[in-house]
């Protein structure tokens, strides 16, 4: 089991990695990347995909249930859990106690129900349907799961989870599979494209593949624009923010922008433009996921200033970040503003705020242990800020700092105040190469009803080298 969850932490950050490694190889990338905000033309004039199939409304619901009988018999008969022991008694029973609060794990609630529902809503989408004709799919097959499929109470969370979050990873990895598919391709880079978009979102390898599309010959097609970075380097970690206590981490990271954040009027669809973030730290007795994601829902421009370029916009957002000593999850609609402002010829600066609504979050808490959980969950809010100034010679010099509210309804009941900051400077050393180093502090404040408050910190530096694709 362990080694399973340590494949699928890290199976999405390396399939980026190999995307990359097809794109370059095969010649698809020949430009040089502009720090974000500077251009509104993209950053790849044009990538080849796969054409969108006609509307199937009656396939995805046949597929769900597939599904989740599929996984609910693997879980009786093969990994022989006590939950998936199901009768007509215990349907009735789920009925009639109705949603509770549940108590499994942090990675069960917080990352694997997710990604459920991004294979409800991949089922959907891959069967020619809309986003928001999809997104009723993925509730549809959570409420399954969690009345029809298991002998335990229905749960707030995981609905939640498994719906919001699984929309919005669904998303992602639909239209990141649809960049490396191009059915234009034969042999080897065909087989190569086809095998690594499944594995990011099977449900549409698998409708390509019992219909053929997955070795037929087909058009080159123009999708949206998209910047690939990576970075590795060495992540070395402070507990409790003390020099003495430490442990070093490889720091593998991937930064995905599709589409372009400063054009609205090509953001005509949910998700045209999202960023996307996933790394992983590696160390002997621990690793640290980090998954954020922020995709378009709305958006439009406004004026600040006459040399400013500014927008405002509604995303869905999932933050996740875990560790042996900390974990955060949010799931949330966010209002952001951001605004970028050329002061010379050579300095640009990028401002940008934002208020988030969670609707659920959770985070570690020694406290949680007590009321027979290993963290704290429950709904919030969050704001940030941040500002980046690019110069054209020599890099750029950003901070960011965002702060969560987590309002606990199962756990130790409470408050949860989270932080995050991130200060850092990127230097040019080639046209596509940099060398950089980030300070990360982590901060959090229990503010709990029957157990004493509770404060701590933890600090980091990473130094990396990065490189765009």
């Amino acid at each position: 089991m362990k080694k399973l969850i340590l494949y699928i932490r890290i199976q999405h950050l390396l399939l980026l990695f190999i995307f990359s490694l097809i794109e370059a190889s095969i010649g698809q990338s020949n430009y040089h990347a502009l720090p974000s905000g500077l251009s509104d033309n993209g950053c790849i004039p044009k990538n080849k995909s796969v054409k969108v199939p006609d509307k199937n409304y009656l396939i995805p619901a046949i597929e769900i249930i597939g599904l989740n009988f599929f996984v609910g018999g693997l879980n009786a008969y093969v990994r022989n859990e006590e939950f998936a022991r199901i009768s007509w008694r215990t349907i009735e029973n789920n009925f009639r106690t109705g949603f509770v609060w549940d108590e499994d794990n942090y990675m069960m609630n917080q990352f694997f129900h997710p990604y459920h529902g991004a294979n409800y809503y991949n089922s959907a989408r891959s069967n020619g349907l809309e986003f928001w004709e999809a997104a009723p799919y993925t509730i549809g097959g959570s409420l399954m799961w969690e009345f029809f499929m298991e002998n335990e109470p229905p749960s707030y969370n995981d609905l939640i989870n498994t719906s919001v979050s699984g929309i919005t990873l669904g998303e992602i990895s639909y239209r990141v599979s649809n960049l490396i598919i191009d059915e234009s391709t034969f042999g080897l880079e065909r087989f190569l494209r086809e095998f690594t978009s499944t594995l990011i979102n099977p449900m549409q390898g698998f409708n390509r593949l019992i219909n053929g599309t997955m070795w037929k010959t087909g058009e080159s097609i123009t999708k949206n624009d998209y910047k690939l970075v990576l970075s590795t380097g060495v992540h070395n970690l402070f507990f409790d923010s003390k020099f003495d206590n430490s442990k070093s981490y490889l720091s593998l990271r991937a930064d995905l922008v599709y589409g372009n954040k400063f054009s609205p009027s090509s953001n005509k669809d949910p998700f045209d433009y999202f960023s996307l973030r996933t790394e992983i730290n590696f160390a002997e007795g621990d690793d640290i996921l980090g998954i954020f994601a922020s995709g378009v829902l709305w958006d439009g421009k406004i004026k600040f200033f006459e040399n400013s370029n500014s927008i405002i916009g509604i995303y869905k957002e999932i933050d996740i970040l875990s560790n042996m000593i900390y974990k955060l999850s949010a799931a949330s609609f966010s209002g952001q503003v951001v605004n970028v402002y050329r002061a010379s010829k050579s300095v640009t600066i990028e401002s940008s705020m934002s208020l988030a609504a969670i609707l659920m979050g959770g985070t570690n808490s020694k406290y949680a242990v007590e009321e027979g959980k290993d963290y704290n969950l429950g709904p919030g809010a969050s704001g940030s800020i941040g500002a980046k100034f690019i110069f054209s010679e020599f890099g750029e010099v950003y901070t960011n700092f965002k702060r969560y509210w987590i309002h606990t309804l199962a756990g130790a009941e409470g408050n949860e105040f989270i932080g995050l900051l991130n200060s850092g400077i990127n230097y040019n050393i080639l046209n596509n190469l940099i060398i950089g180093i980030e300070f990360l502090l982590y901060e959090r404040y229990g503010d709990y009803k029957n157990y004493e408050n509770y404060s701590d910190s933890n600090t980091a530096f990473r130094i990396y080298f990065r490189h765009t694709i």
